[in-house]
């Protein structure tokens, strides 16, 4: 759907796209995937894990926003807010279909964080994450 359908991420329900994100995941070799439950997650949608030399712990909130959604600075404070209050988590990540609203990443505060400590993936680099697994995939078939 992803090669035909340049609109496809709009129309996947937000449940099936944070599923979606999970198996990328897994698809992209994490060694360990957690979807979290509809509710009470904390704000953490996806939580991967790759272990051994350099092992990390990431914390990803999905967002399934249609096209003009944009995300804003206090969604992704929130985030780092998150991610400050997991002690084990490496890194948090927003993923939008969408994209971030103007600013977002020339506020002082994010921009510090951003991307060895916040990670902000919308939908142009979603689209081109699921493409690249897409294609390993077709290439080992």
């Amino acid at each position: 759907h992803l090669e035909v359908d340049p609109d496809f991420l709009f129309k996947v329900p937000p449940r099936k796209l944070e599923e979606l994100i999970a198996g990328a995941y897994e698809r992209d070799g994490w060694a360990d995937v957690v979807l979290t439950p509809r509710s009470g997650d904390d704000g953490r949608d996806v939580i991967a894990t790759r272990t051994g030399h350099c092992s990390v712990r990431i914390l990803d909130q999905v967002k399934a926003y249609r096209r003009g959604h944009l995300v804003t600075a206090d969604a992704v404070r929130s985030m780092a807010g998150v991610l400050a209050l997991d002690r084990n988590a490496s890194k948090a990540l927003i993923t939008t279909t969408s994209r971030f609203a103007p600013g977002v990443l020339e506020n002082p505060p994010i921009q510090a964080r951003v991307p060895h400590w916040l990670e902000l993936v919308d939908g142009e680099q979603l689209l081109v994450w699921l493409r690249r697994l897409l294609r390993q995939s077709t290439n080992q078939s």
